[in-house]
């Protein structure tokens, strides 16, 4: 289930490639849920598979798999995306992109409802909670998210976040091996990030990477630096070296890669080969520092030869 700006989606991957969006509720805003609904339309959704019937929105879709499936009511993969306040103001932002539309939306708080979904066993450990927004971090209610999730047993927790504030629960939880924190940092000096981020906390961010980084573990906690390239901007091999060094640093062992998805939608069947070689150059240099490295979709769509997304 996702929670997004006004809405409830029972698909957790709108943001991916072939994601649908099946909506359950519109203008939702952290009521209480008719949960015999919620599940009405998975089963009918579910069946329909079952015959070979794939709905239109799920078509395409790169998390679609063939597999015994149970028939038993409850949610496993959690998404957060209902946050829209943001401590930077990224270039690339769809949010900053559309901010009149944006300022209109009022946060609502979701930790009465995770609480009754775990206390009735509606949501159960096992798949991912993932969260994006706006800054989660900036949520007042997302450090007792955190906890109450960590408290009760799920171990696989990601978080896409700026690095600005720094945030005692992630620290807590990378300790544990249960969370993956992805920060954005897309730069290698403080003139780039400036640029792109549109704030002054550059210093800021590496001095929170290196406390997560601080507290890696072998299994999946872990802090990841991000970096998408963004044409005419960040797209050269000396700004990567930085970032990469910078990393490094900091004491991060894994990075990952996108590209800008405005510019990549209007340009993916002309891109040119410079910017295979650059993800190239980036993955060599990962294998080379023996750092684990993930492509994002646009990446990796570049790097398989994919024309669109």
């Amino acid at each position: 289930m996702d929670f997004e700006h006004t809405r409830l989606e029972t698909c957790c991957f709108t943001c991916h490639s072939g994601g649908g969006k099946i909506t359950l509720k519109n203008k939702y805003a952290g009521e209480e849920i008719d949960w015999k609904s919620l599940f009405d339309k998975k089963r009918k959704y579910r069946e329909e598979h079952r015959k070979g019937n794939l709905t239109p929105n799920c078509k395409g879709c790169v998390f679609l798999e063939e597999k015994e499936w149970d028939d038993e009511d409850y949610i496993n993969f959690l998404q957060f995306n209902y946050w829209v306040l943001c401590n930077s103001k990224c270039t690339y932002c769809y949010e900053v992109q559309n901010k009149k539309i944006f300022e209109k939306i009022k946060p609502y708080d979701a930790v009465p409802v995770v609480k009754y979904m775990i206390e009735n066993k509606i949501l159960r450990p096992g798949g991912e909670v993932s969260f994006g927004g706006g800054e989660p971090t900036v949520a007042p209610e997302f450090e007792d998210l955190i906890k109450l999730l960590t408290a009760n047993g799920f171990k696989n927790m990601r978080i896409h976040s700026s690095g600005i504030k720094f945030s005692p629960a992630i620290e807590e939880a990378i300790r544990r091996g249960v969370l993956n924190v992805v920060i954005s940092i897309d730069s290698g000096c403080e003139k780039t990030y400036k640029k792109i981020k549109r704030v002054n906390a550059y210093k800021k961010v590496l001095e929170n990477m290196k406390k997560y980084a601080s507290a890696n573990t072998e299994k999946y906690g872990m802090m990841t630096s991000k970096y998408i390239i963004i044409p005419n901007v960040n797209d050269n091999r000396k700004e990567i070296d930085s970032w990469i060094d910078n990393v490094r640093e900091v004491g991060g062992r894994w990075l990952a890669v996108d590209i800008e998805d405005v510019w990549y939608k209007v340009n993916r069947s002309t891109i040119s080969f410079y910017y295979l070689d650059l993800i190239n150059y980036i993955i060599n240099k990962a294998s080379y520092y023996n750092m684990k490295i993930e492509l994002y979709d646009r990446a990796r769509g570049l790097k398989e030869g994919k024309n669109q997304i």
